[in-house]
């Protein structure tokens, strides 16, 4: 297409458990954004879920104190859900795919389903927990 891009992977941590957050957002792995972009880049931050938007502020907060100047211009943010009545912040995303205030269980995840919701839906795993003895 003859876009020059550049892409890495971060993320944040903050919940450790269904509903249940720290107060603090921890961002990991934007050493390489602060060593590379500069203020004439744009970046695009994709988040999966935006609810609170504190994951994204956090990631914004970060890079305005270690980039300052050299902070890009031009930032969006793109998601595949968003939960505006969950978001704490003034900050909306630029694009979004999906909007919803519903509790997101995704298909690879296990925490927070029944037993039965795990055999109905995830039938490879029913025949583990049966040849461990777990059923």
């Amino acid at each position: 297409l003859g876009v020059k891009t550049d892409h890495i992977a971060i993320r944040t941590s903050s919940y450790f458990g269904i509903k249940k957050r720290d107060k603090t957002v921890r961002v990991h792995g934007l050493e390489y954004v602060i060593r590379h972009a500069n203020w004439e880049d744009g970046l695009l931050i994709v988040d999966d879920v935006f609810d609170t938007g504190s994951s994204i502020k956090a990631i914004l907060e970060t890079l305005r104190a270690k980039m300052r100047r050299n902070m890009p211009k031009d930032i969006r943010i793109a998601t595949a859900w968003f939960k505006p009545k969950y978001n704490l912040t003034d900050i909306v995303p630029d694009y979004c795919i999906h909007e919803t205030d519903q509790w997101l269980v995704f298909p690879h995840e296990l925490e927070g389903l029944t037993r039965e919701e795990i055999f109905t839906h995830k039938k490879g795993l029913k025949k583990l927990f049966e040849d461990a003895g777990l059923d």
